[in-house]
């Protein structure tokens, strides 16, 4: 797992989120064990439900990712607006 190709991905990521005030952080991207771990960050979101619903950001993030990397992955997206009982991808 290329680590720029991971960070060139979420930066195209990135732009959409902050035109709403929210960002996409790379928490890590681990090639010995094909994990891409990111974290949605709604500070200073005066709104966190007018961000792209968690279901769907999750169903874009992974689309983009699988575009871009060759190898298989695994995504775990912390999202503040999920509960721990929904937490999922």
């Amino acid at each position: 797992m290329d680590q720029g190709t991971v960070t060139a991905a979420v930066e195209e990521l990135r732009r959409p989120l902050r035109a709403d005030g929210a960002d996409l952080v790379l928490v890590r991207a681990d090639p010995r064990t094909a994990l891409v771990e990111l974290r949605l960050v709604l500070d200073g979101v005066g709104c966190a439900e007018c961000v792209l619903p968690p279901d769907r950001l999750a169903e874009v993030v992974e689309g983009v990712l699988r575009r871009d990397l060759a190898e298989e992955f695994e995504l775990v997206l912390h999202d503040p607006r999920r509960t721990p009982d929904t937490a999922g991808p």
